[in-house]
């Protein structure tokens, strides 16, 4: 059964062999973890823990929530909520981030999650949901348009979606 569990401060090795299989950074997805050792990520789960309440945040940034997608018990995938947009992750990033493990990508997964990160938002409140998906990464845009996105804005680099 595929399911999704909001990070907790508590989360173990499961997580962080899952996170260590994720780049630091793939297709606009950042992962701080892929370079800390166990020590420094059970820090950063403290840190995300404040960060989703809007505490310690860094100037610029905004609250987030992070998930972890699980098939069975088995942690296959990060997600990410910005609880609101700035005018630099309107256009680099947008307020709903994901990645999959490699060993579990294409098998529909992302829509999946996708689909339950927009159900966590509607919890919450938030109402303007845009992704931004860099042009090489063809089957993140297909992933976002299955869940309703429509392109409202491109460049050279990126195409910019939006969700109703």
């Amino acid at each position: 059964m595929v399911r999704i569990q909001q990070l907790s401060i508590d989360d173990g090795i499961d997580i962080y062999n899952m996170l260590k299989m994720i780049a630091s950074n793939e297709n606009e997805f950042t992962n701080p973890v892929q370079e800390m050792s166990f020590e420094q990520y059970k820090e950063w789960l403290i840190l995300m823990d404040k960060w989703s309440r809007g505490e310690g945040l860094k100037e610029g940034y905004v609250s987030q929530t992070i998930y972890w997608l699980y098939d069975e018990n088995i942690p296959i995938g990060i997600g990410k909520i910005r609880h609101a947009l700035t005018e630099s992750s309107r256009k680099f990033g947008g307020n709903i981030g994901y990645a999959i493990s490699k060993e579990f990508r294409g098998k529909g997964y992302a829509t999946v999650f996708l689909k339950m990160l927009l159900s966590e938002m509607n919890k919450m409140n938030i109402t303007e949901r845009v992704l931004t998906v860099e042009k090489n990464n063809p089957s993140s845009k297909r992933v976002i348009e299955k869940n309703g996105g429509k392109v409202i804005e491109e460049n050279s680099d990126r195409w910019i979606l939006e969700i109703e």
